[in-house]
């Protein structure tokens, strides 16, 4: 079997969902194949097999075309990485060394108690021009900031604007959970509280 195109997700571009709406990570689905030993955890390939996409395990990634609407009716396009239905639902018990039992919290319980959490899996990614942008909040303040201001920079709008955000795909595509809602750039840290912040103090410092 030939290698297939292979990408980076930081080089996928709104062209490549044009050409080829449904990508695999290659890590995830092709151990078997000679390219997975070049492939890193960011490596995705055209999923090339039937559609709607099967899901194998919430674990394996795929990203699929979607498009994204903004609070004032602006459209653009993106891709998200859609949920099954099974999500937010525990895994099932397994022994320790010591043949006691744990058990696994929800999904959503481990990361700020909310069903919104779901963001965390879908980290969908917006195009614009000829840039991606996602909306997660970044741990480091100053990376933080910058990355709002660059995101608010390349839409020309203002929260108001922007959020929230609705995004879906076209569910021939992919068996699962494809549409939500962004409510504003976002943060679901495991065992902590979540944040969601439109940014609007980033953007009244930068007018200083």
């Amino acid at each position: 079997m030939d290698a297939p195109l292979l990408k980076d997700q930081s080089s996928l571009l709104r062209a490549d969902f044009g050409r080829y709406p449904v990508w695999v990570r290659v890590q995830d689905y092709d151990r078997e194949q000679p390219w997975y030993r070049n492939s890193t955890e960011q490596t995705y390939r055209p999923w090339e097999g039937s559609l709607p996409l099967q899901p194998r395990s919430q674990f394996h990634l795929v990203l699929v075309a979607a498009s994204f609407r903004l609070s004032n009716g602006d459209s653009h396009r993106g891709y998200l990485n859609p949920a099954t239905t099974e999500w937010d639902v525990p895994l099932p018990p397994r022994k320790t060394k010591d043949e006691s039992c744990t058990t696994s919290n929800q999904w959503s319980a481990r990361r700020g108690g909310s069903p919104l959490s779901i963001l965390a899996i879908h980290r969908p990614v917006i195009f614009i021009g000829e840039g991606a942008y996602d909306f997660k909040l970044r741990g480091d303040l100053d990376r933080r900031k910058r990355h709002i201001l660059d995101v608010y920079a390349a839409i020309e709008r203002r929260p108001e604007e922007v959020f929230p955000v609705t995004f879906s795909a076209d569910p021939s595509l992919f068996s699962g959970i494809v549409s939500g809602q962004i409510d504003g750039f976002y943060s679901f840290p495991l065992d902590k509280p979540f944040e969601i912040d439109r940014g609007e103090n980033y953007l009244r410092d930068s007018m200083h």
